[in-house]
């Protein structure tokens, strides 16, 4: 199987550690200020194995997490596994053996979702989130019992979040139908309109059938545990913790212990910092024309760059700027003109970043004879009152 676009540009990074990189290409939340998770002992789990199900103090930490998103969920209803993409892989494969066949994913999806899905033998349609949800697409499908229904809220790419009344009829249509539904969570803390604020586990009445994750990497920018978390009904937990307890034993219980205490602190500042990096960038593209989606939560801006190949520009970008940038073409179905921008990432870093596609986007418009539809010095940082850049480099103009 090839690397994707991103991984091969990570990889060529890997092989220049003298350069200069500012990167881009992770929509991964960082803390402005490293949280104190406590020093562990070897004592304390590394020296045994942990319950397959995951650790108890991890599942009463979750169990709580998601009462007060109004889930009334006990720990028998949840599992820790290696990460989201563990959990996601764990629930598509029961599914499989209970004779699914395709699955329906609500907009694009990440190339590693759509090689999964397909390696398991599931057909993948991808369809348009707008026309899907906003539209009822999904009662033309004529969706039934082969069928698993893929929703990722807040989305990534485009921040599209679940609305109570989508939810609802969704949720209601599965019980009518017997389509499975797969509820992607791992950006659920970063949603920026109280219309969309809930979690879509309040909305569960009847968890037969529907199943959802989440994870620590993006929610509590930990991607180096490996830890997440899937929840579903308890009878399909205890097969899927046999099935688990088979292939991979367990979760490390060091990696368990550090989630469970990082959950308890909270991650306020990561939320804060995603908001004020998601303004920079919409401030940015505001003041470029630049159409952007956004939706209403997520950790990254998706950017219609309005270039015929994102590829051909990442690549200069990389050569010349040194910038390493994610495209659209790590997702299902491609976006040849996309890429995206992560929101939660060090202020000045993404500044950096954003000059950097100024200055190439510029040489690129005047190579081909278009006047960019900015000028230098129209648009000045709003991240500048935060005293983050000195006053030689309060916006991101472009330097000609």
């Amino acid at each position: 199987m090839k690397l994707t676009p991103l991984s091969r540009r990570l990889s060529l990074m890997a092989r220049s550690p003298g350069t200069d990189w500012t990167v881009l290409a992770e929509n991964i939340p960082e803390w402005p200020v490293v949280p104190q998770v406590p020093v562990l002992r070897w004592e304390d789990g590394d020296h045994a194995y942990g319950p397959s199900q995951g650790a108890p103090e991890l599942l009463e930490t979750l169990a709580g997490r998601c009462r007060r998103q109004g889930a009334d969920m006990g720990t028998e209803s949840l599992m820790v596994t290696n990460g989201g993409f563990d959990a996601l892989a764990l629930i598509t494969r029961f599914l499989r053996t209970q004779n699914a066949e395709r699955v329906v994913s609500v907009g694009p999806v990440l190339t590693s979702v759509a090689e999964l899905f397909r390696s398991i033998g599931l057909e993948l349609i991808a369809t348009d989130w707008n026309t899907f949800l906003i539209g009822e697409q999904w009662r033309l499908l004529d969706l039934g019992a082969a069928d698993v229904l893929y929703i990722n809220t807040p989305h990534n790419p485009i921040g599209a979040c679940l609305t109570e009344d989508m939810a609802r009829a969704l949720l209601a249509d599965r019980s009518r139908r017997g389509f499975s539904v797969i509820l992607d969570l791992v950006y659920d803390s970063f949603c920026f309109d109280e219309e969309y604020a809930a979690s879509p586990l309040a909305w569960v009445d009847d968890w037969q059938g529907v199943f959802a994750f989440n994870s620590f990497s993006k929610n509590f920018g930990a991607p180096g545990l490996r830890v997440g978390w899937l929840m579903a009904e308890p009878s399909v937990v205890e097969e899927l913790t046999g099935r688990f307890e088979k292939e991979r034993i367990a979760v490390s219980s060091t990696a368990q212990l550090r989630a469970a205490a990082l959950c308890a602190i909270g991650n306020e500042p990561l939320v804060d910092a995603v908001r004020h990096g998601r303004k920079l960038v919409l401030d940015w593209a505001t003041a470029r024309r630049i159409d952007v989606t956004a939706g209403h939560g997520g950790t990254q801006v998706w950017v219609d760059l309005q270039v015929s190949d994102a590829e051909l520009f990442a690549d200069r970008l990389m050569a010349e700027e040194k910038v390493v940038i994610t495209t659209g073409l790590n997702y299902y179905p491609a976006y040849p003109r996309h890429i995206r921008l992560p929101t939660g990432i060090s202020a000045a870093r993404l500044a950096a970043g954003l000059r950097s596609i100024d200055k190439v986007r510029c040489d690129l418009q005047m190579e081909l004879g278009v006047r960019p539809l900015w000028e230098k010095d129209q648009w000045q940082s709003p991240m500048h009152r935060y005293s983050i850049f000195s006053e030689s480099d309060s916006g991101l103009q472009i330097s000609r």
